[in-house]
């Protein structure tokens, strides 16, 4: 019976050691943003955790284009991985794929891009250090016409559902 009750007191502690573990990731599942650049808003930027020693992760968010003109995404660069691009994913006949889109991508004058899971997101390859919760990594997007913007990811754990699903009715969870 000891050894019983001793079970169940160390079952005890576990699991409210968990609950309040997920109650910190559940804190900490939060975007970040907006940040302006002239008439480019980004917003709702995130990224996930990478899992094991995985040295390449993603960024998912909302560039909004407020202006009368079209622009054009030219680059995106972190310094927390060796290369980054905007790539997309796809389904096509059952089989998944992903692709680096090439160098340039629209912003349509009163349009937005959303980049989220299973579409659209810039990928970073060659990350120097795993993405872990809570934590952040710098970004820079540059913009043909609005010049540069430099701000900072929030990482989010596994499991997070899509930020950007919420926002205004855009996207489907993959």
């Amino acid at each position: 019976m000891q050894y019983k009750r001793a079970h169940f007191v160390g079952l005890a502690a576990l699991m409210v050691a968990t609950i309040g573990t997920v109650t910190c990731y559940a804190a900490q599942t939060t975007t970040s943003g907006p940040w302006k650049l002239g008439n480019i808003t980004v917003e709702q930027a995130w990224g996930r955790v990478t899992p094991g020693g995985s040295r390449t992760g993603a960024i998912y968010l909302i560039i909004h284009n407020t202006s009368p003109n079209d622009d054009l995404l030219l680059a995106v660069d972190s310094s927390a991985a060796q290369t980054t691009a905007v790539h997309e994913s796809r389904i096509v006949d059952g089989v998944a794929s992903m692709e680096a889109l090439p160098v340039g991508i629209p912003m349509p004058s009163h349009g937005e891009v959303v980049m989220q899971p299973g579409g659209i997101h810039i990928m970073l390859t060659g990350l120097s250090k795993a993405l872990i919760v809570g934590s952040t990594i710098p970004v820079k997007l540059v913009f043909q016409e609005a010049g540069s913007l430099d701000f900072e990811v929030p990482i989010l754990p596994l499991g997070t559902a899509d930020p950007t699903v919420t926002h205004a009715g855009h996207g489907t969870n993959p």
